[in-house]
């Protein structure tokens, strides 16, 4: 039986019907699939960016931070140099280099990362660290350099350093730093009048400890090692003083600075700045330079740190 025109171009239609529904389904499939992805993109995108600008905000602040605290306390005789800022997924890392200047001469003295997060939390790791041989040597590993020790006047301790004998057996040819630990606090101004001029100062020791806990038989296990002290700089005249930002000059100037990161130890640096608060010094120079400084009343104790070729 026939198919009457009416009936064909019904057929028709459907069809026609049927492929342009599937044509516009399809359409508005690759359309719905085109606007994801662009808004896909455009969210990792935002979260790209907005991960990166606050990471290197916070990385920024801690930066600007350490730098602030390295004016106060950081290792006698070194500097950092802090370039180098990475970021990854809610987390972000420094990294710094940190050199020891002495006299003119550089040597370097390891790297420092520190790892951050959003909220400002952060783990430091260094590539270096100390190794203690007896009770007054102490070595920086890997380089090999001796590191100095610290003796806290008001403390006793079994054995001191005095390293005078030690130096007298190194050849002229060599700069070295050495850590005088005095016999009591002096004021900043007593110190820089009562040392010889042959030995330069390059840093001075300030006295932060609480009394109030030592044991009472005032004995202390161990010296100080410098990298955690409080201390006054004084960058040697040649490179040092280019090498470094820092303008404190008088304890005055120390207290400003330590007040913008540890506002809570000014007080009681404060109370007792007017009897001194400077307990020991570095020192740097050739070794009849430093040796001027043998016998001297003030000595308590004498820890050569490293030590550089002249020439």
């Amino acid at each position: 039986m026939k198919k009457t025109n009416d009936e064909l171009d019904s057929i028709f239609d459907e069809k026609s019907l049927h492929r342009t529904l599937k044509k516009a389904k399809y359409i508005a499939f690759l359309r719905t699939v085109f606007i994801s992805a662009l808004v896909v993109c455009f969210v990792i995108t935002v979260l790209i960016k907005g991960n990166d600008y606050f990471i290197n905000t916070q990385g920024n602040k801690l930066t600007e931070r350490f730098i602030k605290e390295n004016h106060v306390r950081m290792s006698p005789n070194t500097f950092t140099n802090t370039d180098t800022i990475s970021t990854g997924i809610l987390k972000g890392t420094i990294k710094s280099e940190v050199f020891k200047v002495i006299e003119d001469k550089v040597i370097p003295w390891g790297t420092e990362e520190v790892t951050y997060d959003l909220n400002g939390n952060f783990n430091a790791s260094f590539s270096t660290h100390s190794t203690i041989v007896n009770d007054t040597t102490m070595y920086h590993i890997p380089n090999g350099q001796r590191e100095m020790l610290f003796y806290v006047p008001k403390y006793k301790y079994k054995v001191y350093a005095n390293d005078f004998d030690v130096i007298k057996d190194y050849p002229n040819d060599k700069y070295m730093e050495m850590a005088i630990s005095f016999d009591k606090n002096y004021t900043l101004k007593e110190v820089q009048k009562m040392l010889p001029t042959s030995a330069h100062q390059t840093w001075y020791w300030v006295d932060n400890y609480n009394y109030k806990y030592a044991k009472s038989t005032g004995y202390r296990g161990e010296p100080e090692s410098g990298r955690w002290l409080l201390g006054i700089p004084k960058p040697s005249p040649q490179l040092g003083v280019k090498l470094t930002s820092n303008k404190v000059k008088t304890e005055a100037d120390f207290l400003n600075e330590l007040q913008k990161t540890d506002p809570g130890e000014v007080k009681s640096l404060k109370d007792r700045q007017e009897n001194g608060l400077i307990i020991g010094v570095v020192v740097t120079g050739t070794k009849e330079e430093l040796l001027s400084l043998q016998n001297k009343p003030y000595v308590k104790a004498a820890s050569l740190g490293a030590v550089v070729d002249k020439y």
